[in-house]
């Protein structure tokens, strides 16, 4: 008999040691749920930002294109303002479709690892288009301001034309390093975050 209560008393603590663990582990569960849906509000925050930023881009070159402030008088000149337009259409479409692409995603408690994966790579996706993006930008950047002195060159001579050309070209291209340096010596905070309790979850 009293071995009975025994093992009785032992299966009852052990029953009672897994419920807390299984407490324990749904309430970090739902923690780590809530964290990962603040990191993901904060991208979905940063992304409208940037939403804005190239509606009023797009904006400024509409206006460029239609109000002629820098007194254009040949079609060539246009084709920079143009090209950077339909670039910034393009960014803006990118974000439209990965604000769309994440706000699809739902995280629970049964899909949080599942959820986490698809967010991740949806973003890690845009990152590197938009990475493109700049670099394109930065290559039609140069154009725009070579689009401002061409009516000149004709004053300036060949020579001086070349010299302004190389000088508009190594000062975007250290732009361009020093922008590069910077953004990697800034990662996506919101992303690191995901991916910490993604692995936090498969471990």
């Amino acid at each position: 008999m009293h071995l009975d209560e025994l093992k009785a008393s032992w299966k009852s603590l052990d029953e009672k040691v897994a419920a807390t663990q299984e407490l324990s582990e749904q309430i970090a569960l739902s923690m780590m749920k809530e964290h990962s849906k603040s990191t993901v509000s904060k991208i979905q925050a940063k992304l409208k930002k940037l939403a804005l930023y190239f509606i009023g881009l797009l904006t400024l070159f509409i206006a460029i294109l239609a109000g002629n402030p820098f007194d254009y008088t040949n079609w060539y000149e246009y084709v920079p303002a143009a090209a950077y337009a339909l670039l910034v259409i393009a960014g803006l479409e990118i974000i439209i479709r990965e604000m769309i692409a994440i706000r699809k995603v739902r995280l629970t408690k049964s899909n949080l690892r599942e959820s986490l994966q698809k967010i991740i790579q949806f973003h890690e996706a845009y990152q590197s288009v938009m990475d493109t993006v700049w670099k394109i930008s930065m290559v039609i950047g140069f154009l725009l301001g070579i689009s401002l002195l061409v009516r000149n060159f004709e004053t300036y001579g060949w020579t001086k034309s070349v010299v302004v050309v190389a000088v508009n070209g190594i000062f975007v291209s250290a732009m361009y390093l020093i922008a590069k340096k910077v953004f990697k010596q800034l990662p996506d905070t919101n992303l690191a975050e995901l991916k910490i309790n993604l692995a936090e979850l498969e471990q």
